[in-house]
């Protein structure tokens, strides 16, 4: 699991910058570290840390969506390098309690977030 963290972590401080306020390696990841253990993992609910972080991570998104296209696509390209339960992903907005930002399946394209 640590292998995992750390992978996601190193590839979001590789993923190009965008014109975004926010930034994938020190914005985003932090926030989403914590769900691994539920959407990668045995656990059977998310944390509170990583809910905590993916309401931070939702109210960022409504206000800009260059914000909410950076997110999405951060996200997206982490969640391509681990084997994310994509059963488990779609149960997070109402398990943590958040507006649903960006699409939560295999192969969103963040260019069409609005």
């Amino acid at each position: 699991m640590t292998k995992i963290l750390l992978t996601l972590f190193g590839l979001a401080l590789i993923v190009g910058q965008t014109n975004a306020t926010i930034q994938c390696g020190t914005d985003v990841m932090p926030k989403v570290m914590s769900c691994g253990s539920y959407m990668v993992g045995p656990a059977p609910t998310p944390s509170k840390e990583c809910c905590v972080g993916l309401q931070d991570l939702a109210k960022i998104a409504a206000a800009s969506q260059p914000d909410r296209k950076a997110i999405c696509t951060c996200i997206t390209a982490a969640m391509k390098t681990v084997p994310v339960d994509f059963e488990k992903a779609k149960k997070l907005p109402d398990l943590c309690h958040f507006k649903p930002f960006m699409p939560l399946d295999r192969n969103p394209d963040c260019s069409k977030v609005i």
